[in-house]
């Protein structure tokens, strides 16, 4: 028998962020579990392979706030017909009460999806905690925000959900703390589609990489990341490696913060040896990880960042390459038990001093990356994720395995 969810999230339609595309997109539907989507439209309609998508198209600031209750209150009406057996939100605030009140409008399970702690983001950036370059009216309305949010969320919402859904033990325990009971959350962390063989990803022809010892970074470069403790540990790598080259696949969605990190290249003299692309396609961004020697994770253990599970340590490894990164919890859990590269303090020193030991020594860079690569699909592909969680869905929702199809999804419109 399948589960087939009615599903409101945060992200347009399509969505690029893999525990969408992937977990719920690609790999749920071989276990039986779909879900309809509900969600504002991005770009072009897209066919969603994991059941139908409900998308509605806005512009301007007003009008996507407008299409996002609409969108949610769409819930209502769309949760009609007893074709679903629950109705899950993720990391909507406003969205989630009305799903809430859908659901037992309708007598259905209500969960709740929680990847990213965006009250506690709020809050933080209102108390200028993060370096983000907010100004004071948008600080003051963030805090109210992320006050007003958290009592929505942690008084109201999750309390009365059936079960919630979070990113990672840390982020686990922080919401047990606010009084929800453990029993009642499941920790989903970000996965990786491992490639069954690397000799069908070619390295990037990129001549800028020609005769380069590439040491990559893969991520976004928000300046609350820190992504400068790379450039400055270029200072020291380039000293013993000429040829050492920094390429920083990413860029940042908030204005001005790439040209400010651009400025740190230049203030440390590092133009020659630290190469910004920008985002690019995954298939291309595989092919710079080929090229590449070692693989770089800084992440700072802010209140906010050590709740994440970053997926930069589970490409890397899946993707052949050793591994540099410091404390953050879900991440230096995974270099213990995978044995795929250095833990280091989050400091110049502490990341020079990681990637040029692996470019010093080439045998355990590779012994590193190849007992990295071998252990992560146990861990954190999306095809044991999918599998965990669809038994997970079942044990809630009372329904044993079962076989068969819903019909073709279609898409719509609420």
């Amino acid at each position: 028998m399948t589960i087939r969810l009615l599903y409101l999230t945060r992200e347009p339609h399509p969505s690029f962020r893999p525990d969408i595309a992937t977990l719920f997109g690609q790999f749920l539907p071989r276990h039986g579990v779909y879900c309809d989507l509900v969600a504002l439209q991005e770009g072009a309609p897209a066919a969603w392979a994991g059941g139908a998508a409900h998308a509605r198209k806005a512009s301007g600031k007003l009008g996507r706030l407008l299409a996002r209750i609409g969108a949610a209150g769409s819930l209502f009406r769309l949760a009609r017909g007893g074709q679903y057996q629950a109705l899950q939100v993720r990391d909507r605030i406003g969205g989630a009460l009305i799903g809430l009140l859908a659901a037992r409008w309708h007598g259905l399970p209500f969960f709740y999806w929680m990847s990213f702690p965006f009250v506690e983001f709020w809050q933080d950036v209102g108390a200028g905690r993060e370096a983000v370059g907010a100004s004071r009216l948008r600080r003051l309305l963030l805090s109210l925000r992320g006050h007003v949010g958290a009592f929505v969320l942690y008084r109201v919402v999750l309390p009365r959900a059936d079960h919630v859904f979070v990113q990672s033990d840390a982020m686990r325990d922080m919401v047990a703390q606010l009084g929800i009971d453990p029993a009642a959350m499941t920790a989903v962390p970000m996965g990786v589609t491992v490639p069954a063989s690397l000799d069908h990803v070619t390295a990037s022809d990129d001549p800028r990489l020609a005769g380069r010892k590439v040491v990559i970074y893969l991520g976004a470069l928000e300046r609350m990341r820190h992504p400068e403790v790379m450039v400055e540990a270029m200072v020291d790598v380039a000293r013993r490696e000429p040829t050492a080259l920094l390429v920083l696949v990413g860029d940042s969605q908030t204005p001005g913060e790439r040209a400010w990190l651009e400025q740190q290249v230049r203030r440390c003299g590092m133009q020659e040896n630290v190469l910004i692309t920008g985002w690019m396609a995954p298939a291309q961004a595989w092919r710079y990880l080929r090229a590449a020697s070692v693989g770089l994770s800084p992440i700072p253990c802010t209140r906010v960042l050590a709740m994440g599970t970053p997926t930069k340590v589970c490409e890397y490894l899946a993707y052949g390459l050793p591994v540099v990164a410091n404390g953050q919890p879900d991440q230096a859990a995974l270099l213990a038990q995978t044995g795929g590269g250095l833990c280091v303090p989050l400091s110049a020193d502490g990341f020079a001093q990681g990637v040029l030991a692996l470019l010093a020594n080439p045998q355990q860079a590779r012994a590193m990356a190849e007992q990295g690569r071998a252990r992560i699909g146990q861990l954190r592909s999306y095809d044991v994720l999918a599998e965990q969680l669809a038994a997970q869905y079942r044990r809630l929702l009372g329904r044993s395995t079962g076989q068969g199809a819903p019909a073709a999804p279609q898409e719509s419109a609420p």
